[in-house]
């Protein structure tokens, strides 16, 4: 009889623990992340490098190790990922042409952002054309992106959205994030440049909002004309 009220006495003991987890539900509060537990990041916590050849093959390197290969055959961008977030130095060169100038660069990656190369790299710096554009986190926390322009030669005209802002270089340019922006390099004696920035989602633009981009651009110099006499 005694073992009998104990067994008894033990089942409502239990029956009243699961009554009480099942109100409280403790697992509701939990929060597990598989990926976490194993130690594997999301990628939003990575940055990525997307690379477009405008003529021939570019090696890419980061941080000296190679990555790939971006071909002027490829419709679209190579990407480069995951590049944890930080400064990295990226180095591109000419495949087949060894006396091609390299492209050196270290480079601001910040979660969830892209670092664009668009390049035409020829047979010296004046004879290559592209752009470089990276971001980096702003603690003034504007709520607006804030973009700065630099260019080689120095002194280039620049256009946003039909608006003539200047010569650069140029800082503390604003932009709104709700479109993308077209700009354009004009300067006497180089091939004009126009390219678009942001990118396509409004989800990906607002990524942005809190970040300070740079924006590095490179004419290509006219040929000049010699006149036989």
């Amino acid at each position: 009889m005694y073992k009998m009220l104990k067994r008894l006495a033990l089942i409502v003991v239990i029956l009243v623990c699961l009554v009480g987890l099942g109100v409280w539900s403790p697992w509701q509060q939990w929060k597990l992340n598989l990926p976490s537990i194993l130690g594997i990041q999301s990628p939003e916590q990575f940055g990525s490098l997307k690379v477009k050849s405008l003529s021939g093959d570019i090696d890419v390197f980061v941080d000296g190790e190679f990555k790939d290969t971006a071909s002027a055959d490829d419709s679209d961008f190579l990407e480069i990922v995951p590049i944890s977030p930080g400064e990295h130095t990226i180095r591109m060169v000419r495949r087949d042409e060894p006396g091609f100038p390299e492209v050196i660069r270290k480079l601001n990656f910040e979660p969830g952002a892209d670092v664009v190369v668009a390049y035409e790299m020829g047979p010296s710096e004046s004879f290559s054309e592209g752009h470089i554009l990276y971001a980096r986190k702003s603690f003034e926390n504007k709520g607006k992106p804030q973009l700065e322009i630099f260019s080689t030669p120095d002194n280039t005209k620049v256009t946003l959205d039909g608006t003539y802002l200047g010569q650069a270089p140029l800082k503390d340019i604003e932009l709104d994030t709700n479109s993308k922006h077209k700009l354009k390099f004009e300067k006497d004696g180089y091939d004009p440049l126009e390219i678009d920035i942001f990118p396509d989602t409004q989800a990906d633009r607002d990524k942005l909002k809190d970040m300070i981009l740079t924006l590095e651009i490179n004419l290509f110099e006219r040929p000049v004309k010699v006149v036989n006499q």
